[in-house]
């Protein structure tokens, strides 16, 4: 009589972003050799993520590269990593597969005694947890209506490593100092069978040349076209990419070298699919009564993911250090969002971009760190509960009156837009006692205002097609105090 399916889903599970100190003190470097620090740069990375019961398991890497002054003068650099292991706490159970993102939020290096690197840290993590209900689809015997449940299926989930690489001519190289590249995806499009994921990587290297500090900077895009089996054009994807290591390769020939940048990107995606089923939401017996249980399926499913662009520009003072009177290079630079918010009309997003820039003084190479607060408002439908992956798609730097650095940026935010859902249907019927049988001939149904064919069945105690075969002229759903008569052929 009462015929169920049993309906899986997908319900995305975020946990709060967990904070962490991580400290370094390599040995082997000596201390003293750093007569002047010009830029510390840091990225994190997650290389495990392990769900228990109630909390996952992440374990990462920090790199830290430094540019520094040696004890002749020169610039040098250092490459150093730190490996880091912490446990979030969140809705995760043993089995889930948990990805997680790193974000260093500050980072500092101190020439004591002895060298020690030190970053704030920012791990979130998340799993998408396979569902099931067990839903009514269809009912005999019974006046019914139906609706269409939609629920959230993951359909794909994969990594891929997309290879990239760009070259840039420079003059005599005597050695590379920094290489750093971090990556962002502006586009992510299913079809059938795959998804095309569009981005870019944006890259500074930094080497001696003739004795001087030079940087190049990279803008490498990319498209890759990742094959997805179940893959459907309309599916909602979900990418992140991340740089997962960058080398420099010199070519040419003497005096004329080329600065080959090549690194390796994790590209992560997911398909999601808003897939529906007929079920029944509301039946009723003419015969017997009806204990129904309802039940409520609530997941979070992304929604979707757009990239904006926009200039940021601001001064970085140099107080009461020497003039500058030139800028060398600007090594190393970073944006973080700090918060994001939707308004009436689109979205207002702020954060601070940072970046070192290093100049000349009287005394030789120096370097600022230029903290440049920015905030902006963007119209378009983002969706809701937003989180943002920012990126320096460029950046330059020049000294003004040789006490101010001025900064000029763009920066590139990918949003993504998470949407909390629900979704009701029937878990199950129990037909009980027979009904009281009506047998007066004659029934009166005065309505109120919106009452729906649905009202009056239950309220007459018959089907849709007996109360229409009565009143033919009968609309719905009905006006307030309007009249239903049925009549019934009583047995003698």
């Amino acid at each position: 009589m009462f015929s169920y399916e049993k309906l899986s889903f997908s319900n995305l599970t975020a946990a709060p972003a967990v904070e962490r100190v991580v400290e370094f003190s390599p040995s082997g470097m000596d201390a003293a050799a750093i007569v002047r620090v010009l830029s510390l740069a840091a990225d994190g990375k997650a290389v495990s993520a392990e769900a228990g019961d109630g909390y996952a398991e992440v374990s990462g890497r920090v790199n830290f590269r430094l540019v520094y002054v040696n004890r002749d003068g020169e610039a040098a650099g250092a490459d150093y990593n730190a490996d880091f292991s912490l446990r979030v706490e969140g809705e995760f159970s043993l089995g889930d597969s948990v990805t997680a993102d790193v974000t260093v939020l500050e980072a500092d290096v101190a020439a004591g005694d002895a060298l020690t690197f030190s970053a704030v840290i920012a791990v979130r993590a998340g799993s998408i947890k396979r569902e099931e209900i067990n839903a009514l689809t269809d009912a005999e015997q019974c006046y019914k209506t139906t609706e269409t449940l939609s629920l959230p299926v993951l359909v794909a989930a994969k990594t891929v490593s997309v290879p990239v690489s760009d070259e840039a001519e420079a003059g005599e190289v005597d050695r590379v100092v920094l290489c750093d590249g971090q990556a962002v995806v502006s586009e992510a499009v299913a079809d059938d069978g795959k998804v095309t994921v569009v981005g870019t990587v944006n890259a500074a290297v930094s080497y001696v040349e003739d004795g001087r500090l030079e940087t190049v900077r990279f803008e490498i895009p990319f498209t890759e076209e990742i094959t997805a089996d179940g893959a459907e054009e309309g599916d909602r994807v979900s990418a992140v990419a991340v740089v997962r290591n960058c080398k420099i390769v010199l070519a040419g020939v003497t005096g004329a070298n080329i600065v080959r940048f090549e690194g390796d990107i994790a590209l992560r995606v997911s398909v999601v699919r808003m897939s529906g089923t007929e079920v029944v939401n509301d039946l009723f017996m003419l015969t017997n009564e009806t204990e129904i249980t309802r039940g409520t399926a609530k997941y979070r499913v992304f929604c979707g993911q757009n990239y904006i662009s926009e200039k940021v520009t601001g001064t970085a003072p140099l107080g009461e250090r020497p003039d500058a009177q030139s800028v060398v290079a600007v090594p190393y630079a970073r944006c973080t969002v700090a918060r994001t918010e939707r308004t009436e009309t689109g979205v207002t997003v702020e954060g601070v971009l940072t970046a070192d820039v290093v100049y000349r003084d009287e005394n030789g190479l120096n370097s600022v760190r230029a903290e440049v607060p920015f905030s902006f408002d963007r119209t378009g439908d983002f969706g809701e509960n937003l989180h943002a992956v920012c990126s320096v798609e460029s950046v330059s730097a020049k000294a003004r009156r040789g006490t101010d650095i001025d900064i000029d940026a763009t920066v590139g935010i990918s949003l993504s837009s998470y949407c909390e859902g629900e979704a009701a249907y029937i878990s199950e019927v129990v037909a009980g006692a027979e009904k009281e049988q009506n047998t007066a001939a004659i029934s009166l149904y005065i309505a109120q205002e919106g009452d729906t064919m649905w009202e009056l069945c239950k309220a007459l105690t018959a089907t849709p097609d007996e109360i229409m075969g009565q009143n033919p002229a009968l609309t719905v759903p009905l006006k307030e105090g309007e009249r239903v008569v049925y009549f019934r052929a009583l047995g003698l």
